[in-house]
């Protein structure tokens, strides 16, 4: 079996262990979530990776509300094709299709639910936080969250539902790499942000990362105006 019908298949038995309905495409490498969510998995590979390494592009489509696609690289490590593919999908699982899934709920939580400029509400859904390095402690509460929100309330699209993909890094030299891509386009003022963050972390000399995914969904009572 090649590798992307191995991790293809396994995606399929994790979701399906969810109580999700899968139906797998007979072509190419893709399944369909309940009806709702059109998944396409691609493994990248590259002479200049480890071997250790397991490098996934994965989209998530819905033809209604994000029929561009949620686009996600995602790494995940181990010694074996198995042990790589259940490290990536922890990952995806984990941080991105949880969010994803209960964007589609109606739900919310009033303690993170915020208005934007024009007094619209949204309902966020916020990923869990992933760290990478030797992090002393786990932060507290939602700092990615927290540090965006007000500029997101100042400019987020008026559209039903969307997301938002932060990755931060810093080096051991204190260089820091940082990524924010707002409906898989670039915000310079949250990366601008999310740098200053990375930048006041303590653990100098240490090499410490975060990324976190989430996706924001417009309150149903807006929608009549907000079509």
């Amino acid at each position: 079996m090649l590798p992307d019908q191995y991790l293809l298949q396994a995606l399929a038995r994790r979701l399906m262990a969810q109580g999700y309905l899968i139906d797998i495409a007979t072509t190419g490498y893709q399944l369909t979530v309940s009806g709702a969510l059109d998944i396409t998995t691609s493994i990248i590979d590259s002479p200049d990776y480890h071997p250790s390494l397991i490098h996934l592009l994965i989209t998530t489509k819905n033809a209604d509300y994000f029929p561009e696609g949620i686009i996600e690289n995602i790494v995940g490590v181990g010694n074996t094709l198995e042990e790589k593919v259940e490290t990536v999908l922890d990952n995806y699982l984990a941080t991105t299709f949880p969010a994803i899934a209960d964007s589609f709920l109606d739900g919310h939580d009033p303690e993170v639910d915020f208005n934007d400029a024009r007094g619209v509400l949204w309902h966020p859904r916020i990923g869990a936080l992933s760290l990478q390095g030797q992090w002393e402690a786990e932060p507290a509460g939602e700092p990615i969250f927290d540090l965006l929100k007000t500029r997101l309330a100042g400019m987020l699209p008026d559209r039903k539902l969307n997301w938002l993909k932060v990755y931060v890094a810093r080096y051991q030299d204190n260089e820091i790499i940082a990524e924010c891509l707002l409906n898989n386009e670039v915000w310079p003022e949250g990366v601008a942000a999310v740098r200053a963050y990375a930048a006041g972390w303590a653990q100098v000399g240490t090499f410490l990362g975060q990324k976190q995914f989430m996706m924001f969904r417009r309150c149903d009572a807006f929608d009549a105006v907000n079509v």
